[in-house]
């Protein structure tokens, strides 16, 4: 509990913490390989975003941004002091907001598939504007390959997702995800790896390399034949990455 509001998440290992971030319309269960593949060496925890899955809305959280605060004093209940963070796509906007507003706090910042700059002449699709039949094709390279590999699996994960797109559409019609965060980019002077789809339709490589640009300390690793979500349909690569990134914190 954060004041009133309950915030679920899932949790593995023990060890220095590592908080990962889901994307909108997402869960927590997005992180479900790393959870497993990292939980050896490190805390992860995965939380329901407020508003999705199992997590309470927030009282005055209306837009993306205004998720930081709240991670924040979740974090704060659970005795996160200094973390590391990452997050994918809206929760890697989320990640920034979080590492700007409390930069010592977050000693690596891992962003996959992020949502966080702008590019003339590349922008982000939003995928509650895909058709149905489209989605899965859209926000990943193989989609057999991704139902092989997908965490999303029950009937309750698919009520659960049904509900984040709404969820998501709520934050969206609040205020945009934006604006440009660039100018405020190079205060984040903590180590920062950027690990990006090369077929990532939703939020196009440009945006990665100009991510990675606008940061002082930034590592951009591109995954081949890998969409929008590669802790899933690459995730054991992802997990190497991290580890490595993580090593010695």
């Amino acid at each position: 509990m954060v004041g009133d509001t309950r915030i679920f998440h899932r949790e593995a290992g023990a060890g220095f913490p590592l908080v990962l971030l889901h994307g909108g319309g997402g869960t927590g269960k997005a992180f479900w390989h790393q959870l497993q593949g990292l939980g050896e060496q490190f805390r992860v925890l995965a939380p329901d975003m407020p508003g999705f899955g199992k997590s309470d809305w927030a009282p005055g959280a209306t837009t993306v941004d205004d998720l930081a605060p709240v991670l924040w004093a979740w974090a704060d209940v659970l005795g996160l002091e200094r973390l590391a963070l990452g997050g994918n796509s809206m929760g890697g906007r989320v990640a920034l907001a979080m590492a700007l507003s409390a930069p010592a706090r977050v000693v690596r910042l891992a962003l996959l598939d992020a949502v966080g700059v702008s590019v003339p002449g590349v922008a982000p699709l939003n995928p509650l504007t895909v058709p149905p039949a489209e989605f899965v094709s859209t926000m990943v390279h193989d989609p057999e390959h991704y139902r092989q590999v997908t965490p999303y699996r029950t009937l309750e994960d698919a009520r659960e997702l049904n509900a984040g797109r709404a969820a998501f559409a709520r934050y969206l019609a609040a205020a945009p995800i934006g604006p440009d965060r660039s100018a405020e980019l190079g205060r984040l002077t903590m180590p920062v790896l950027l690990i990006w789809g090369r077929h990532d339709r939703v939020v196009p490589l440009p945006l990665g390399e100009a991510l990675a640009e606008r940061l002082p300390h930034a590592r951009l690793v591109v995954l081949e034949d890998v969409g929008h979500l590669p802790h899933i349909e690459a995730a054991g690569a992802v997990n190497q990455l991290l580890a490595d990134f993580l090593a010695g914190v």
